[in-house]
């Protein structure tokens, strides 16, 4: 070991260490700890007063371009190390830190981040939440309440539109309908599409009572004029409300909202 250190509390030290330690001199292998040595699978002498090269397999393996690198794979379980490099006027010092539940994590956090990608989170005509999103957002919040008692309700807000209405049209109509929707809203209110026609409105912290007084925002002229004579305006709509009540799943407030209309109106 370095002569400074031989002997003495900083060798003890870095011999009973959780992290990796090699001191090389000119490229001799000095000395190498316990821990790194056991993840190496090898024994003291057969590293120290070795001279490393570019091509063998130990300096190849630990002193590579990649950092993070890979040093084992066993049982299904891998064994990621960083490497950090200190220079003294002797020698160069070499320590390796156990990474691997870092690289785990953010292989996953890119995993997800592709699956995200991959999932079409915004509706391409209003922009709002798409149907897996919202239906998601609707899960937890109802896992919230069930957790919390916190009151949640739900609108469904539907509209009827002629058929063979070109699409151009549609998609203006829509909009504008989107657009009032997050006008009027709350800012904690979440808004998503079921389908290109339907709209789905969370509301946390809101009970049936208190979600029915939003009911006659539909029937403000803000609303109405949605429907002002001319092209490209829905012919009718209607909108369902329930609450969650104890039990109830995502599938459950789903399937009550469609069956229940508390206001509708054909104009």
């Amino acid at each position: 070991m370095v002569d400074s250190l031989s002997g003495g509390w900083g060798q003890q030290a870095l011999e009973v260490a959780d992290f990796g330690v090699l001191v090389l001199d000119d490229q001799r292998i000095q000395w190498v700890n316990p821990y790194l040595l056991s993840l190496l699978a090898l024994r003291e002498s057969d590293l120290v007063g070795c001279v490393l090269s570019k091509d063998d397999r130990f300096s190849s393996l630990l002193l590579g371009t990649d950092n993070p690198f890979l040093v084992s794979h066993q049982k299904a379980h891998e064994t990621w190390l960083k490497r950090e490099h200190i220079k003294t006027a002797e020698y160069d010092i070499y320590f390796f830190h156990d990474c691997s539940d870092l690289v785990v994590i953010g292989n996953e956090c890119r995993r997800l981040q592709h699956d995200l990608s991959d999932l079409n989170t915004k509706d391409p005509v209003t922009g709002m939440m798409s149907y897996d999103v919202i239906v998601e957002m609707l899960g937890s919040q109802i896992s919230r309440s069930r957790r919390y008692d916190n009151p949640l309700s739900l609108l469904r807000v539907h509209y009827e539109f002629p058929e063979r209405m070109e699409t151009e049209l549609f998609s203006r109509s829509i909009k504008r309908i989107a657009f009032f929707l997050k006008d009027q809203l709350r800012w904690a209110d979440q808004i998503g599409m079921l389908d290109r026609q339907t709209f789905l409105v969370i509301l946390p912290e809101t009970d049936y009572q208190s979600a029915a007084t939003l009911l006659k925002k539909f029937n403000e002229e803000a609303h109405l004029s949605l429907f002002s004579k001319g092209d490209g305006r829905p012919l009718s709509f209607s909108v369902g409300m329930t609450e969650w009540s104890k039990g109830d799943t995502t599938k459950k407030m789903l399937q009550n909202i469609r069956q229940d209309i508390d206001l509708a109106m054909i104009l």
